[in-house]
């Protein structure tokens, strides 16, 4: 046996079990770095999970916010536009047309009693004058309703049965009504007939009144240019379109009243006198 073989058989014994030892030390210690590790992914995963889920839904939300601010702005920005288009005396709508009286004699015998039967079309009444933007039979006034040729303060009554449905409303509030309460003299009156859409919704949603019906009351037959509709009222809501206008008195004389494929309602209001709140 050699002196390297003699030094193997001697120290093995003793080493042996200390490098036993010791190798598994560095194991277990390995094990715990591992274990330790794996407890911080886990620990941290999460956090970092929700931090990028986080990051992306801000970036959606800074995007949906600019999205939303864009869209107020555009929105702000026809709003500015609409009231701009009716800011003035007359509406811009109104066409290039010339204005006649085509029953003088008509128009002389009421006197101081000047009765106007607006957008009176093909359905003409003996004791008003008849107007209407077309020089159809029986009408008396051929101009367009936005410039009639009468002077302030000089009509007696102003009639209107399924006219004021065929005009945007901000064009009707800012412009048409305060123009024609402007034409009528002090304690003269408005009369408005107007399909009463509150009695039809409630017609319709009970099954007695035909959707075709309905559909062709609130939009309009559209046979013609004219023939549509833009608004839509209760007797609530006109009542206050006229009070908003300046007339007073404002009695809805009908309600819910069948007219053909219509329910209707009619309301009248009175010019305030100068001077009166």
């Amino acid at each position: 046996m050699n002196p390297k073989q003699l030094v193997k058989r001697i120290v093995r014994p003793v080493v042996q079990p200390v490098l036993g030892r010791f190798e598994r030390r560095i194991r277990a210690a390995a094990e715990a770095d591992i274990a330790e590790l794996r407890r911080q992914v886990d620990y941290a995963l999460p956090v970092v999970l929700n931090r990028i889920s986080s990051q992306a839904a801000s970036e959606r939300g800074y995007a949906r916010s600019i999205h939303e601010l864009w869209e107020r702005v555009e929105f702000v920005r026809r709003e500015l536009m609409f009231e701009l288009r009716y800011a003035g005396a007359k509406s811009s709508e109104a066409p290039v047309q010339e204005k006649r009286i085509v029953n003088t004699e008509k128009l002389a015998a009421m006197g101081e009693r000047i009765r106007l039967n607006l957008g009176a079309g093909h359905i003409a009444h003996d004791e008003y004058l008849n107007v209407d933007s077309r020089a159809l039979p029986n009408i008396d006034v051929v101009a367009d309703l936005r410039d009639l040729p009468f002077d302030d303060s000089s009509l007696f009554e102003i009639y209107s049965a399924h006219v004021l449905e065929h005009f945007p409303k901000e064009e009707l509030r800012k412009v048409l009504l305060p123009y024609w309460v402007s034409l009528l003299a002090s304690g003269g009156s408005f009369v408005a007939v107007v399909p009463d859409m509150e009695a039809m919704i409630t017609e319709s949603a009970a099954g007695r009144m035909p959707f075709a019906d309905f559909l062709e009351v609130t939009y309009g037959a559209q046979e013609y240019e004219g023939d549509y509709h833009f608004n839509g009222f209760s007797p609530d809501s006109l009542v206050a379109l006229f009070e908003e206008a300046g007339l007073v008195d404002v009695v809805v004389r009908a309600a819910g009243r069948r007219n053909g494929l219509c329910y209707e309602m009619e309301v009248v209001g009175l010019r305030r006198a100068p001077g009166t709140a």
